[in-house]
């Protein structure tokens, strides 16, 4: 029985994109709240600086998923590169859905027995729901560009 190395390393290569995706997901939604944290976002100082935040995570994440995109496509076409958009997306998404979870359940166990109400039960995954979205789409934003890009280089071929 043969093997095909390459479809071996395709499969490797979309593991650690996954991973890498992930892990800049959750650093992007880490490090906005540390800087959230030490600007003080409170006012409207504060929240001039949150959109300003906001818009600086947004850009960094259409730029990653284009990194990661590309990085992706390199090897060549491949039957399923039509989804390497979402893909992309997905990794980012599930890096910061888990990070909003694990902030959402430090909230929870933080607040006292007699705080602790629906509203808080529900502020985990809302939290890693809504970052999630606002680094996901983003990146398949960034993701669709670069593959857009790769393919009009390639000669106008077929995407899927």
């Amino acid at each position: 029985m043969q093997t095909n190395p390459r479809r071996t390393g395709g499969f490797l290569r979309r593991f650690g994109v996954f991973v890498f995706g992930a892990v800049l997901g959750a650093a992007l939604l880490w490090g906005s709240a540390f800087a959230g944290l030490a600007l003080g976002f409170s006012g409207a100082e504060g929240g001039a600086f949150s959109v300003v935040l906001l818009f600086a995570i947004v850009a960094a994440a259409v730029a990653l998923g284009g990194f990661l995109a590309r990085f992706l496509l390199h090897g060549g076409s491949s039957p399923h590169s039509a989804r390497v958009g979402l893909f992309v997306g997905g990794s980012f998404f599930a890096g910061a859905f888990l990070s909003g979870v694990f902030l959402g359940v430090m909230i929870l166990l933080d607040a006292t027995a007699s705080q602790r109400t629906l509203f808080l039960l529900v502020a985990g995954p809302g939290l890693g729901l809504m970052y999630g979205i606002v680094l996901g789409m983003p990146a398949v934003v960034g993701a669709a560009l670069a593959q857009t890009r790769f393919y009009a280089r390639r000669g106008g071929g077929t995407t899927g």
